[in-house]
This record gives structure tokens, C-alpha cells and sequence, in this order.
């Protein structure tokens, strides 16, 4: 789970700096592209569809709660064991 909250960190800061737009999800789209597209191969494409969505929803929930890291992993967390 902490590798995919830094994919989004670190995912979401570069991309900001080289598109300059802070309102799409930029980690939450290369955690879906990284994590999901593994997932899509090794356990099938219904699991690794519902990977995609769950790590676009990550990213959103960063960008929600404004690039906190500290309030966006238990949320994260959450997330993933519901």
C-alpha cells in the first residue's frame, strides 16, 4: 500500500511541474497505468479494470485532501481493506 501512495506522490509532483495543472490526477492515473496493467496480465482484465478504478480513486482522494500524506494514507488504507 505504501508503494502506491508514493507512485501517486511522486507521480502527481511531476507531472504537475511538467504540465503545470494541479487539478487532474496525475498519480492516481500512473499508479492505475503501473499497478493496474500488472494486475491486467497476471490476474485478468476484471481484476485488473477494478485495480485501474481503485487507483484513479486514490489519486482523487490525495487531491482531495489536498497533498496530505499523512491524512491520505489512512483513508487509502481504508479504501483498500473495505
Amino acid at each position: 500500500m505504501v508503494l502506491v501512495l508514493l507512485i501517486i506522490v511522486f507521480g502527481q509532483e511531476a507531472f504537475e511541474r511538467w504540465f503545470h495543472n494541479r487539478l487532474i490526477p496525475y498519480g492516481g492515473m500512473l499508479a492505475a497505468v503501473t499497478w493496474g496493467i500488472a494486475h491486467f496480465f497476471t490476474k485478468g482484465s476484471a481484476t485488473g479494470i477494478g485495480i485501474m478504478i481503485s487507483a484513479l480513486a486514490y489519486g482523487c482522494v490525495y487531491l482531495l485532501v489536498n497533498r496530505d500524506i499523512r491524512r491520505t494514507y489512512p483513508i487509502i488504507w481504508l479504501m483498500f481493506v473495505l
